[in-house]
């Protein structure tokens, strides 16, 4: 994202190749956001025993807590995408190309959502200023990751004498 950034900025026709390839990119988050599913989480059952806070957490936000190096690399894209897109938008506007200024300004909507599903919890951080189910879900936040921790451990076996 970054080179291809970087050769808008050095040509406007370029604009279409980066506009391409966030929307490559945010289909392919997309997809992977729907296939971890919405099935509810087991509350209470081996081997993580969740709270009911910690399975709603789990559940909205599952691709965070089943592929969580996907999601850090995913958070990662979709900030370079944010902040080349706001350079981006304008220098194209002071180039006159105003269509692919407003494509990559509009983008800014699909990076705050998918922001929010990939990276919740600053999201959980600003919304539980004001909404106690967002901070409810956030205390949860550090308990399910460390019962998904020992949940997913290999049992050590016993030592008989």
């Amino acid at each position: 994202m970054l080179v291809l950034a970087g050769w808008t900025f050095l040509n406007v026709a370029m604009a279409w190749a980066y506009v391409a390839a966030f929307v490559a990119f945010e289909f392919w988050l997309l997809r992977a956001l729907a296939s971890g599913g919405k099935a509810p989480v087991a509350v209470g059952e081996a081997p993580y025993y969740f709270s009911a806070d910690e399975a709603e957490l789990i559940r909205r936000y599952r691709f965070y807590f089943t592929w969580p190096e996907r999601a850090r690399a995913a958070s990662s894209v979709l900030s370079a995408l944010g902040l080349t897109g706001l350079a981006l938008a304008a220098w194209l506007v002071y180039k006159s190309a105003f269509l692919q200024a407003a494509v990559i300004a509009v983008n800014f909507f699909a990076v705050a959502r998918l922001t929010k599903s990939v990276a919740p919890v600053m999201a959980l951080r600003i919304a539980a200023q004001v909404d106690r189910q967002a901070l409810r879900l956030l205390e949860a936040h550090d308990p399910a990751w460390s019962k998904i921790r020992a949940g997913n451990e290999p049992e050590k076996p016993r030592e008989t004498s």
